[in-house]
């Protein structure tokens, strides 16, 4: 069953949050590649790309989706009412009616697929998360710091990189 926590706070910000759990057991990126494509339209919003769109034509004051090696996040604030139940009713319906669910497309658009540009070249891996994450793992700082959680917590999710390590994800 799902909780619900609502807060009054004297802020001219109305923020809304749907957080799912999702510990992972690999480096796949399976979360972050799931967070991606549930933003790829819905049952009321078909559209390729709301969340893009929103990002165009919202006064949102916070628009985005977070991966955590425990959960997966997407809050909205805006401080224009009618903006923020328009938020909220598009990353609800993306949440609970996204149309990866029917698309596989959607899917191996944002984590990954093969692609051959012609047929004398090899195939090579794209993906929106795939390559996302190649440019994490080509930071040696973004690389220490995954070395060292991995060290510190070698038997609990927090091991794995839930945004997905490039050798793992395909």
């Amino acid at each position: 069953g799902a909780e619900i926590l609502s807060m009054e706070k004297d802020d001219d910000n109305k923020v809304f949050s749907i957080a799912f759990r999702t510990p992972v057991e690999d480096s796949k990126g399976i979360p972050h590649i799931l967070e991606h494509s549930v933003l790829c339209g819905s049952r009321s919003y078909p559209t390729k790309s709301p969340f893009i769109e929103l990002r165009k034509s919202s006064l949102h004051t916070f628009l985005n989706a977070m991966t955590f090696a425990d959960r997966t996040v997407y809050p909205v604030a805006s401080q224009n009412n009618q903006d923020f139940y328009n938020l909220a009713d598009v990353y609800l319906d993306s949440v609970l009616h996204p149309r990866a669910k029917d698309d596989p497309l959607v899917l191996a658009q944002e984590g990954w697929h093969y692609e051959l540009k012609d047929v004398k070249d090899p195939l090579t891996i794209k993906g929106v998360v795939y390559n996302e994450m190649k440019g994490v793992y080509s930071s040696p700082d973004s690389l220490h710091g995954r070395l060292t959680v991995r060290a510190l917590f070698p038997d609990v999710p927090y091991a794995e990189d839930s945004g997905g390590d490039p050798e793992a994800i395909p």
